[in-house]
């Protein structure tokens, strides 16, 4: 008889296997939520060259994205417009080990063995020996190339890559007075990011054996039947935000800026979600199992709205060689409505229903600090720190969803340095740690999920035409998820060339 068991007797099934596959996801696999949308993105050119350390920095039309106070100091009307070009690479080793109750099982989830499908329903055993003699001599397993850096491409499973280009921003930005009192007020338009979320998993186990956290899974007992299906998991939302921006700045005092901003925020994703069965595995007992190849597909298919209107307060300290600012975004609302389209599949019936729903993800308020320190006239250092207390964060589904119920809060540094040799050029550079807002599976420390690491490099060119600038960011993702039975290494790569041309009349 064939059934989920709820006896404990013999083999303690969670040693055996499971399987993720969570680039720049979360866990082994999970349905559409708010994915894609905590990529650290970047508005202005020079503030991206120096790893985005701005916050104490001023004099610039891109200020009303870090710190609106930092608007002072522009002198005339200034106008902006720059465009992105950026590259993205997913990649991901799954490495399955053998163990002692069932040494043969993770070579078919591994790909070092096909079964034969003349074999469906035999016991793994019997597809290789009966009697004492061989029956099937195609019951070969590869042997897996060692010695690879897990993380490296060689050693990948599997990879995806896209790259994107976008004239994500035009600002302008213009002082003025009222009598005695110093202002500046700013607006931008901008294609605030990509969205590119992907998910991929091709070995997803239901039920997730092998790993508590996904539930309790009852050992089997030698007589009854665990059912375990394997599946091909593939998710992936596409899209862009658009983000509408304003600002002001006031100049308290001579030492004292103070600033206001406001955000509105916009865009949509094509939603693609599948699950197709690989095949059906039948475990009993120590060395007993049994497999079937199997025809099932599940498929979820749509797109999403998104919108949220965010505010922020900033402040200047402006000291004869330190400058310190402070910037504070306050709490908001994203709000993600969808239409999908489910569809099923099986050998014998087929059916497709449609769905609609409402998600909302709350945000608590976001906290930087910035310090500038320019030792010589021609040099500046800068530091800044966020903090983003993520794990106060709440979501609302329209469908329950206990998987993104918490958030780990976000911890971020970021430097920068600006030299400039003589007046028509500015050399900069920085690095931020960027820790990601999921926690792998079997990560020890609970806290801080990953940390993305980013290398700044960029150039200014002052011309009597206006000014030229350029910036490269490198970031690499690199994490990995570790179970009883297998360890899944993996990496997301990012990179993103900008430029920019400034006029100030």
């Amino acid at each position: 008889m064939i059934k989920y068991t709820s006896r404990i007797k013999m083999i303690f099934i969670v040693i055996l296997l499971l399987s993720v596959s969570s680039i720049y996801g979360q866990h082994r696999g999970d349905s559409f939520a708010f994915q894609g949308l905590n990529d650290f993105s970047d508005n202005g050119v020079r503030a991206t060259s120096m790893g985005g350390a701005v916050t104490a920095l001023s004099g610039n039309v891109s200020m009303l994205f870090y710190n609106p106070a930092g608007l002072t100091n522009i002198n005339g009307i200034q106008i902006s417009a720059s465009a992105n070009y950026s590259s993205r690479e997913w990649r991901e080793n799954q490495n399955y080990r053998p163990n002692r109750f069932f040494v043969t099982l993770p070579f078919y989830l591994e790909g070092l063995y096909t079964p034969n499908p003349d074999q469906d329903g035999m016991y793994d055993y019997e597809r290789l020996w009966t009697d004492d003699q061989l029956i099937d001599s195609s019951y070969v397993f590869n042997t897996p190339e060692l010695g690879l850096d897990p993380f490296s491409e060689e050693a990948a499973d599997w990879k995806k890559k896209n790259s994107t280009f976008v004239f994500n921003n035009f600002a302008a930005a213009f002082p003025f007075k009222v009598g005695d009192h110093e202002f500046t007020v700013a607006a931008a338009y901008n294609n605030t990011q990509t969205i590119e979320d992907f998910d991929r998993n091709d070995t997803y186990l239901d039920p997730h054996i092998g790993y508590s956290e996904y539930g309790r899974i009852d050992r089997v007992n030698g007589t009854d039947s665990l059912v375990m299906n394997w599946s091909n998991y593939y998710r992936e939302s596409s899209g862009t935000t658009d983000n509408l921006a304003i600002a002001v700045s006031y100049k308290i005092s001579e030492i004292l800026n103070a600033g206001i901003g406001a955000n509105l925020t916009w865009g949509s994703t094509d939603d693609l979600l599948f699950i197709k069965r690989v095949g059906t595995f039948h475990l009993m007992d120590q060395q007993r199992f049994k497999y079937w190849y199997t025809d099932v597909y599940d498929e979820v298919k749509g797109s999403s709205d998104y919108s949220t209107t965010r505010f922020n307060l900033g402040f200047q300290l402006d000291l004869e060689k330190f400058k310190v600012g402070v910037k504070v975004d306050l709490p908001y609302t994203l709000k993600k409505e969808w239409d999908y389209t489910t569809s099923y599949k099986d050998s014998i019936s087929s059916n497709i229903s449609s769905t609609k729903g409402i998600d909302e993800l709350e945000i608590p308020a976001v906290f930087n600090f910035g310090i500038t320190y320019n030792p010589i006239e021609n040099f500046l250092f800068s530091i800044d720190y966020e903090y983003a207390p993520f794990s106060e964060a709440k979501f609302k589904f329209e469908n329950p969803n206990t998987v993104y119920s918490k958030m780990p809060d976000r911890h971020t540094i970021r430097f920068g340095a600006e030299y400039s040799p003589i007046d028509l050029i500015s050399i900069r550079a920085g690095y931020r740690d960027i820790p990601s807002v999921f926690i792998p599976d079997g990560a020890a420390i609970k806290t801080s999920g990953p940390s993305t690491k980013s290398y700044t490099f960029g150039l200014g060119f002052n011309t009597p035409y206006g000014k030229f600038d350029i910036a490269y960011d490198y970031r690499y993702l690199r994490y990995y998820d570790s179970y009883y039975s297998n360890t899944n290494y993996n990496t997301l790569m990012l990179t993103n060339l900008l430029f920019a041309y400034t006029i100030e009349i």
